[in-house]
């Protein structure tokens, strides 16, 4: 049975916790049993001080500075366990205040578990991007579409038109008047590569590459996205029309896609072996 004065002198350590973390307090360890359960987002679930001791190294690492509202804490306890609510600010070691008020709020709340008044489990429930810096993620929740969505439909689309003979210029209109266009390689040789302006430019080459190249095969093995940029990784084989060589080569393109458009553009394949094809 919990008495009033064990449920008071666990909220006390509940506080002595928080306190002793905005003050950094090496002591704050002093307060758990040796075999404690700790949770924290991203960090995981993990056991013992030692652990506790990586997690309070990870969080000085990247705060300068983080202050919990002790005075204004909720509290619900049940049988052994106390459970916080409350709020929290600081400074991270790049010097950017948190929280900013409009997506990253600074709440938390934390369940503690006692063993007598030594804390047996703390699971620690927050968003640890304190500076709202996960705009991917902030983007999902306020129901507007992200920079991966964007991303990968842009060069989707791009590969349907390519492989559906699409027009050049519906080819060319998923580009940005000022496209970073360039597929290396020897252009005195195949003349069809190289560097391309606007959209004038990506539509003639691909009249020109299909009048001087049958496609074989051409297959994509994966497209990675990460924001705003894209990769896509595959093989692609083709006959050269004037030689009738064939080029089987892996391929890399490189993209980056703003406001819609595609803004970078970059073809990387084996340029020795389609410069050795157009020789004859």
């Amino acid at each position: 049975m919990t008495t009033d004065i064990d449920v008071n002198a666990r909220k006390e350590v509940v506080k002595t916790y928080f306190r002793r973390v905005n003050a950094r307090n090496h002591t704050v360890f002093d307060l758990f049993t040796d075999d404690v359960q700790m949770f924290f987002p991203k960090f995981g679930l993990a056991h013992g001080k030692i652990s506790l001791v990586k997690f309070a190294e990870i969080m000085t690492n990247y705060l300068e500075h983080i202050e919990h509202d002790v005075e204004k804490f909720n509290y619900i306890v049940s049988g052994n366990s106390v459970v916080v609510e409350g709020t929290e600010r600081g400074v991270t070691r790049q010097g950017i205040q948190w929280p900013d008020g409009l997506i990253s709020q600074g709440r938390f709340c934390s369940v503690f578990e006692f063993d007598g008044t030594l804390i047996r489990r703390m699971h620690i429930y927050v968003d640890p991007d304190f500076t709202s810096a996960d705009q991917d993620r902030i983007r999902v929740f306020q129901g507007e579409k992200t920079n991966i969505d964007e991303t990968r439909t842009i060069v989707k689309q791009y590969f349907d038109r390519i492989q559906s003979g699409a027009e050049p210029e519906a080819i060319a209109a998923l580009f940005s008047e000022d496209v970073d266009w360039h597929i290396p390689g020897n252009v005195d040789l195949v003349p069809w590569i190289g560097r391309r302006k606007g959209r004038v430019g990506v539509a003639d080459f691909i009249r020109e590459l299909r009048e001087q190249d049958q496609p074989i095969q051409f297959e994509i093995h994966a497209i990675v996205v990460e924001g705003e940029k894209a990769v896509a990784l595959g093989e692609f084989a083709s006959r050269l029309k004037k030689t009738g060589n064939i080029i089987e080569s892996e391929f890399a393109f490189e993209f980056t896609i703003q406001d819609g458009l595609i803004v970078r553009y970059r073809l990387f394949e084996d340029s020795f072996a389609v410069s050795k094809a157009a020789l004859g």
